[in-house]
């Protein structure tokens, strides 16, 4: 009993570890902010990457990758038979299996239509992935305590991969869009408003506060905006499923082979029910990740953009930031807010998915 209380009893972790933990991070943030710089300097122009459009795919009837990713991963997940999407999708489908090759031009699409709505889209992609297995950690940390890290490492790798995966999509998914590849601007001349409003999705932002729809011409109603935040529910709820079933799938996987080599090895921590983690996950990323990325993408960041466009105007009316060097300055202030912002993003999402499964009981230690 005395063993066992000792196990759940969560030590403080001292001052000293608490200030090498505030360095290190300091550091980690120079590093990540300088890295998302350098990549955002690095990056082609937008106008690279516009050079293939959705309706070129073979005639497809699909006008929104969103709109086939809906329709195949029903198909998918509800272990149906590719066949039954409709005779818009057989560009995609070829011996009932999705090609490679389409696959690959649906990417490079979706990225060309928000490198067009945010030119940052690529620096931010990265940075993403590498804040939100940080931030991720630093949750842990947190909600764990520093020494409980290694025996509950189970949970906390499970965790790392689900919030990379998760995290991710989410962005993807909620990221604002523009199509402004040659042949949809060649569609929009010849098929006019009736064109536009065959596929209601197109009516659809894909973030709720962006300016305007995939043309970048219509601006969305006000019912289509309250929209945005409902139509992206069942595919960010699917692939918090399929995320949350990965990370805890795999660190499954992981403890079997720890258990059949070390069989000496004494886990301090119970089995994590998958299909209720999963479930969990679907849940939070349907809604809190929702929430909280088209925010951030549609309020926050464009509000950041803004107010430095204006300063950086002001500053070359008034000769204060004409010099190139100068300009530059402006760019990493900006650069620098978005790398703060979006760290306290997930380090507040991963706070709170690790809150809610603590709480609910989908993470407990052995008995």
């Amino acid at each position: 009993g005395h063993s066992e209380a000792s196990i759940r009893t969560r030590k403080p972790i001292n001052a000293n570890m608490v200030r090498i933990l505030c360095v290190a991070t300091s550091i980690q943030s120079c590093i990540l902010l300088l890295s998302f710089i350098e990549c955002h300097a690095l990056l082609p122009p937008p106008t690279q990457l516009r050079r293939t459009s959705l309706t070129s795919l073979h005639n497809s009837q699909f006008d929104s990758l969103d709109a086939f990713a809906d329709e195949a991963s029903e198909a998918i997940l509800g272990g149906q038979d590719l066949g039954i999407l409709p005779r818009g999708g057989d560009a995609f489908v070829k011996s009932k299996m999705i090609s490679p090759q389409h696959i690959a031009n649906s990417i490079k699409i979706g990225v060309s239509q928000r490198v067009a709505a945010d030119p940052n889209f690529l620096s931010k992609s990265i940075l993403e992935v590498i804040l939100a297995a940080t931030t991720q950690y630093m949750a842990e940390l947190s909600q764990r305590g520093w020494d409980r890290i290694i025996p509950e490492i189970d949970f906390v790798f499970a965790g790392i991969l689900t919030a990379v995966i998760g995290k991710y999509f989410s962005m993807w998914r909620v990221a604002k869009t523009i199509d402004t590849s040659e042949n949809n601007e060649a569609a929009d001349k010849e098929g006019g408003d009736n064109q536009k409003n065959s596929n209601w999705r197109e009516n659809v932002p894909t973030n709720a506060f962006q300016r305007t729809l995939l043309d970048g011409h219509t601006r969305p109603t006000l019912s289509s905006r309250f929209l945005a935040f409902l139509v992206p529910i069942p595919q960010l709820f699917r692939a918090g499923v399929m995320a949350s079933t990965v990370g805890y799938g795999l660190t499954s996987a992981l403890i079997s082979l720890r258990t059949m080599f070390l069989p000496s090895y004494v886990a301090q921590t119970s089995p994590v029910s998958v299909p209720l983690a999963a479930l969990y996950t679907g849940v939070f990323m349907a809604f809190v990740s929702n929430i909280r990325y088209q925010l951030l993408q549609g309020l926050v960041e464009p509000f950041i953009d803004l107010l430095f466009d204006k300063l950086a105007r002001m500053g070359e009316i008034d000769g204060i930031a004409g010099s190139i060097a100068r300009w530059r300055i402006w760019k990493s202030i900006k650069a620098s807010i978005i790398v703060g912002v979006r760290w306290w993003n997930g380090l507040l999402g991963s706070w709170i998915a690790i809150a809610g499964m603590r709480a609910l009981k989908l993470q407990k230690l052995a008995s």
